[in-house]
């Protein structure tokens, strides 16, 4: 029998009656499972971390507080929630009428059993997006997932790979384990950027490929693991990143990492660094539980590195599909090169899955060959050359235009998607979108640069 998706709603009741609202869900979803918020407050925030239009909303039976037929109004008004129901004793024609004007979609009356009438949903109210099919909301401090005779359910899986993304249904019967987001052999792609020293520009690379992924209609999740000083996100025009520290302590639900990370694009996520530095390696013994969690998120998982491999960085290593060793042509960039990938190697990552990228470099001329002892740890690595973008990809970066940069047609950014693009090939991973095939069959480096108009603009 195909596996059928629930909805989850989010909802708000004084925590003595949030039994009886999730009996309340039942009239109108028999298959949901409902998460409360901790306050009113929090709900509506809980909605600006969804995608707008995505999930439902359920309140009612407080006695304290913003009044339910307000907060209902509110949610409405914000044009988060796909539709919005509204639980009450002894409705009277008046609060109905109310409700209607404020485009509330439901009113259930706890005291007149019958089942609840909606009102016609908002246009596509009653489409589910992706995303919101891959998360669910685990129990935590602030709040607690229901099943519909209002019992906590089971909660999160140990390892933290995406756990509830199949909720338990709110109808009778026995509770089913909480499966992954998908099956193993489905999961996101794992790229972790490395180069054992700094300014050959990991962050750009992970930056352009981000946002060149996203472009061909890709889910993409950005970890930075430069948890002390990192510094993505300015990258992409936001003021600070999300705070990995929160993360080190207490039990790490699916809720907790979710909630923890930043929307940075229209499609790009992030996680990390760390707000304060000396708080850096208390996050490190949960760098694989995150990744995993974000695998079955995303549909590609970036990983940027500090330039030394700290624990948390040697723990991303050992789980990256492929591990993207980062140099240029300056003197010492090829060993610096060499010792990670030797480290690496002695940490358990097969070299089949290294990948040497020399940025900066002149298409144009022939790679330089691998001398001596220098190539131990190389040897056999795929090499791919991405082009010298000179002072315009600084600029716009400076500038946070990540996006303008990845998408624009020069020698960089090309030679960035061709990159990108044979390696999810190489993983099965390619997207069915046009500009993925045609990077995929490009050859970067014949054009001249074309970024002076957006530089100048930045």
């Amino acid at each position: 029998m195909a596996h059928e998706e629930h909805e989850i709603w989010l909802g708000y009741a004084d925590r003595s009656a949030r039994k009886e609202l999730a009996r309340a869900l039942r009239l109108i979803d028999p298959g949901a499972t409902l998460s409360c918020a901790s306050s009113a407050q929090e709900l509506r925030r809980w909605f600006y971390d969804e995608e707008p239009g995505a999930t439902p909303a359920i309140v009612g039976l407080s006695e304290r507080g913003v009044s339910d037929m307000n907060l209902a109004a509110a949610l409405v008004a914000d044009g988060r929630a796909s539709r919005v129901a509204l639980v009450v004793r002894k409705a009277s024609g008046s609060l109905r009428s109310r409700a209607g004007r404020a485009g509330i979609s439901w009113v259930v009356d706890l005291d007149d059993k019958p089942a609840a009438s909606p009102a016609r949903p908002r246009d596509g109210s009653d489409k589910m997006s992706a995303r919101r099919k891959e998360r669910s909301r685990a129990d935590e401090a602030s709040g607690e997932r229901l099943d519909a005779d209002g019992d906590a359910a089971d909660g999160d899986a140990a390892d933290g790979a995406f756990a509830g993304r199949d909720a338990e249904p709110a109808g009778e019967g026995p509770r089913r384990p909480a499966k992954d987001a998908r099956p193993a052999e489905d999961a996101a792609p794992v790229l972790c950027f490395v180069s054992g020293r700094g300014g050959v520009g990991k962050s750009t690379l992970v930056a352009c490929c981000a946002e060149r992924a996203a472009s061909w209609g890709m889910e993409v999740a950005v970890v930075d693991l430069d948890l002390s000083c990192g510094n993505l996100f300015a990258y992409f025009g936001v003021p600070q990143g999300a705070d990995l520290a929160q993360l080190a302590e207490g039990r790490l639900s699916a809720e907790r990492m979710g909630r923890v990370g930043v929307r940075i694009g229209e499609r790009v996520m992030l996680w990390g660094p760390c707000r304060r530095p000396e708080e850096a390696e208390t996050f490190a013994p949960h760098v694989k539980t995150l990744i995993a969690y974000l695998r079955g998120r995303a549909d590609l998982v970036l990983v940027d590195s500090s330039t030394t491999f700290t624990e948390a960085v040697a723990r991303a290593i050992q789980v990256a599909d492929r591990l993207m060793l980062v140099g240029s042509q300056e003197p010492g960039a090829l060993a610096s090169l060499a010792r990670s990938a030797a480290l690496a190697a002695r940490l358990g990552v097969a070299r089949t899955r290294m990948v040497r990228v020399e940025n900066a470099a002149d298409l144009r001329a022939s790679p330089r060959p691998l001398l001596g002892r220098v190539e131990m740890g190389l040897e056999g690595a795929r090499l791919f050359r991405v082009a010298d973008g000179g002072d315009d990809v600084y600029d716009l970066l400076c500038a946070g235009e990540a996006a303008a940069l990845a998408n624009d047609s020069c020698a960089f950014s090309d030679s960035v998607g061709s990159m990108l693009a044979q390696l999810l090939a190489d993983l099965g991973r390619l997207p069915d979108a046009d500009e993925a095939r045609r990077s995929l069959e490009a050859r970067p480096g014949r054009r001249r640069f074309a970024l002076f108009g957006r530089r100048k603009g930045a």
